[in-house]
């Protein structure tokens, strides 16, 4: 009898149908579709989304560690926010700009003006997040603390999204030194970054008012080549308030190659759909410094399937 039974359910096995894999039992055919986007893509590449209005979220390499390069400067923005509302510092506290103050060579805002300007917590606020202003990143890091900018981001459930130092100052970190070897500037996730991105959006750091600002400038970003790049902005009167960033890796791979870091995040806001996204890239192969840049164009494709499908509208797959 016993024998009987073991045949019985050796047989009852072999019928049932072979077990999925755990991505593909889980995975959405919208997820399978970014999946097969990204899998034609010169390098690694991450992304997050959560539409507000239906609570709905999508994910592909979503809890893995990418390099943010500029896009760590909102963490900043918020810690500046906190210590506004905390008074320790005002919107109109004022630095005089030192030529030592000045990061890099780069023809940003900053960079262009002659030392002893005298600038306010709001004139660097503005100019870090619209033009990614290295110089004012850093003055703003040295009032802060990077340390403290960590310490907020955790207060928020965000472990791992962490700035180590200021810019320019590779090998130089001011936490976590085995992390700012790999990761450089700045760390996240694009669950992590995507979610920093709705809590602004839902007003929740220190009030509705203070996001509000914040999301104001960021609308003002000036790099508008991946996310916002294929959105109808004017058709559907899209507001996107986003931040990028650009670097290039730290460590080689096994290979000797480096490659690009590219990052962007953003609040997408129109009559029909709310939803936050982000899209990290590294050890990207395409290194050029322009708009058609394989990273920029993959991204701006990712950002427009994620929009179609949260707005309802069925799109035919790219063809490549």
């Amino acid at each position: 009898m016993i024998a009987l039974l073991h045949v019985a359910m050796c047989v009852l096995t072999l019928l049932e149908p072979s077990p999925q894999t755990p991505a593909a039992a889980t995975e959405k055919p919208i997820e399978q579709r970014l999946l097969a986007r990204i899998q034609s893509f010169r390098g690694e590449v991450g992304l997050a989304a959560a539409n507000l209005n239906t609570g709905e979220s999508l994910g592909i390499h979503a809890d893995t560690r990418f390099p943010t390069a500029s896009l760590i400067k909102v963490a900043v923005m918020v810690e500046a926010y906190h210590h506004i509302a905390e008074g320790s510092l005002r919107r109109d506290t004022t630095v005089t700009l030192r030529e030592t103050d000045k990061a890099g060579d780069e023809t940003v805002p900053l960079n262009m003006l002659h030392a002893g300007v005298t600038l306010t917590v709001a004139d660097l606020l503005n100019l870090m997040i619209a033009y990614s202003d290295n110089t004012a990143t850093n003055t703003l890091v040295r009032l802060l603390g990077a340390a403290q900018i960590d310490r907020r981001m955790v207060s928020y459930g965000l472990e791992s999204t962490k700035i180590f130092r200021p810019t320019f100052r590779d090998g130089q970190a001011d936490v976590f030194p085995e992390e700012e070897r790999e990761f450089g500037l700045g760390m996240t996730t694009p669950r992590e970054i995507a979610r920093l991105f709705q809590i602004i959006a839902e007003g929740k750091i220190v009030s509705r008012a203070i996001c509000d600002e914040m999301l104001s400038i960021l609308t003002r970003q000036q790099d508008r080549a991946m996310i916002p790049r294929s959105l109808p902005i004017e058709r559907d009167r899209i507001l996107v308030a986003n931040k990028t960033g650009w670097d290039e890796e730290k460590l080689p791979d096994a290979k000797g190659f480096k490659g690009e870091i590219r990052t962007d995040a953003a609040y997408v806001k129109s009559p029909k759909v709310r939803y936050v996204i982000a899209i990290c890239v590294r050890r990207g192969a395409d290194t050029r410094a322009t708009v058609d840049n394989e990273a920029l164009v993959t991204g701006a494709e990712l950002s427009r399937i994620v929009y179609d499908y949260f707005t309802g509208k069925r799109t035919p797959p790219a063809q490549h």
